[in-house]
């Protein structure tokens, strides 16, 4: 698989300089048009649609700005057992497209394995969620119109050309949850150009953007929304970091209580100042962020239902957070994930730092790694699938 941020974003230069800052658009190299075709084929996206129960709005249709009412694609469909759900009805979705609409596939990364996998590689890199969605049109309308997002993009085009507008911003920073919404997009572009099947934009949130596909074409491509950390998030969890104090827990003075309310001032002042003051205060939080990072997929059966898991050399695992923690001290090593720790001798520290890399790996590599028997690995493997953090296949 590509790596997506040294080979094609250009590494820490596009962390650095680009980022959450400026649009920039990566070309793909001459004749590696196809690089992303096996990320989503039509075959696949058909598929998909075929095979999964995707109710709008997860399964959308998009024209000049407005969503497509449901009625005009869908049939709605009752089940004894089931709840009644609105099943697109392919001969009416594929009359919407042609009449110019967009078809959005939201979260598709929970339902195709390549997407995920680039997600995952995509989320131990930024050290932030992601979600994926998938959008497929076929003429020169616009499905969204100039509009922008409440988070960074990184837009990366399978098949086909989309054109694109970017007029930049207009609001610093902006939140999904604000205090003040411009909505009134520029009135003339920065920029524009055409992504060709390949090629990778990124889009800072906040900044307008339109995008249409090239006449005669059909184009698909994903856009990977990139979760913000905000400080707003970090002082919410700072807040949750200070319940340890009493004096964060205690009620409040009275309302009669002058002194009272002087005295809390300065004390809560302080414990937010030396907390704030801490040089290590972001990069807590960032950790802290990622151990509590969830899972993706995980089912592993047979093998989570047996009592244990055999000592095959060959069983193939992997961890099923992308962004555990691997914290060591002078005789132990700490595994986090998924809000749960795990505190082992330092001879696992070889082990756990390849399960944390994310990527597939044998039992009796782990074995070898941490110099123990392959039944000893099954055992510590199994309480890792007992918490639903580690997947396993093989036979």
């Amino acid at each position: 698989m590509i790596d997506m941020i040294t080979e094609v974003l250009g590494g820490e230069e596009f962390l650095a300089q680009a980022l959450g800052r400026t649009h920039r658009v990566f070309p793909a190299p001459p004749k590696a048009g196809d690089r992303f075709a096996g990320l989503l084929t039509w075959p696949a996206l058909n598929q998909i649609l075929d095979t999964h129960r995707l109710e709008p709005p997860r399964l959308r249709l998009a024209l000049d700005g407005q969503a497509v009412p449901t009625s005009e694609y869908c049939e709605r469909r009752t089940f004894r057992q089931m709840p009644p759900w609105d099943a697109p009805q392919p001969h009416l979705l594929a009359a919407q497209l042609r009449n110019g609409a967009t078809l959005v596939l939201d979260a598709i990364e929970e339902m195709h394995p390549p997407i995920r996998d680039l997600v995952s590689a995509l989320e131990r890199d930024l050290r932030t969620g992601i979600q994926v969605n998938a959008y497929a049109s076929w003429t020169a309308k616009e499905g969204f119109g100039v509009h922008w997002d409440d988070h960074d993009i990184i837009v990366i085009q399978v098949s086909g050309a989309k054109r694109w507008r970017i007029y930049g911003p207009t609001r610093p920073a902006p939140l999904y949850r604000d205090i003040s919404f411009d909505d009134t997009p520029p009135e003339h572009p920065i920029d524009e150009f055409t992504l060709h099947a390949g090629d990778v934009l990124h889009v800072p949130r906040g900044w307008w953007h339109a995008a249409a596909a090239s006449t005669g074409q059909p184009s698909l491509h994903l856009t990977c929304g990139l979760t913000t950390h905000t400080g707003i998030d970090l002082l919410s969890w700072l807040v949750d970091e200070l319940r340890v104090h009493e004096a964060i827990r205690a009620d409040l003075p009275r309302i009669s209580d002058s002194d009272g309310h002087t005295t809390w001032r300065r004390e809560v002042g302080k414990l937010v100042s030396e907390r704030l003051d801490d040089p290590s205060l972001i990069a807590s939080y960032l950790t802290a962020r990622d151990a509590a990072y969830g899972t993706r997929g995980g089912f592993s059966l047979p093998h989570a239902v047996h009592e244990q898991l055999p000592s095959d050399p060959d069983l193939s695992v992997w961890l099923t957070t992308p962004r555990a923690v691997t914290r060591k001290a002078e005789q132990t090593v700490a595994l986090e994930a998924a809000g749960q720790r795990w505190v082992l001798t330092r001879k696992a520290t070889p082990l756990l730092q390849m399960l944390a890399s994310g990527r597939p790996v044998t039992l009796g590599a782990l074995a070898q790694a941490a110099g123990i028997s392959t039944a000893q690995t099954a055992r510590l493997l199994e309480r890792l699938l007992r918490a639903g953090v580690l997947a396993v296949s093989g036979r």
